[in-house]
């Protein structure tokens, strides 16, 4: 009876990683960097496909503009001040507004209009 309960349990946790990713995968193919940063970082010059200056970091009180940078092709983000980083937009949204990875998928669809 233990096993079947283990069992049911790592099940529901696998089909749970495949949701979540499956969803992961949909916003990061629906929302594009570019729009997404010019949404959330106003006064960024996002000009070129790759790394752009950030502006400010929004992770901590900067006042020079220049440490923090902006992937447009990935969603990638790194501050070099204050360490802040990571892989893609669902990071950041993460990392900016303190969510957990599903509620940060459940922010970016319903800030964006994504049905999932």
């Amino acid at each position: 009876m233990m096993k079947n309960n283990r069992q049911a349990a790592r099940l529901s946790q696998t089909k749970a990683a495949i949701k979540q990713k499956l969803n992961a995968d949909y916003i990061k193919q629906s929302l594009s960097p570019r729009d997404f940063y010019g949404h959330e970082l106003p006064g960024a010059k996002l000009k070129r496909p790759g790394w752009n200056d950030g502006g400010l970091c929004p992770f901590h009180s900067d006042n020079r503009p220049g440490s923090f940078r902006v992937n447009l092709t990935t969603g990638a983000f790194n501050c070099f001040a204050c360490g802040a980083a990571g892989g893609d937009v669902i990071a950041f949204v993460m990392a900016l507004y303190g969510l957990q990875f599903v509620e940060a998928l459940a922010k970016l669809a319903d800030d964006w209009g994504l049905v999932w």
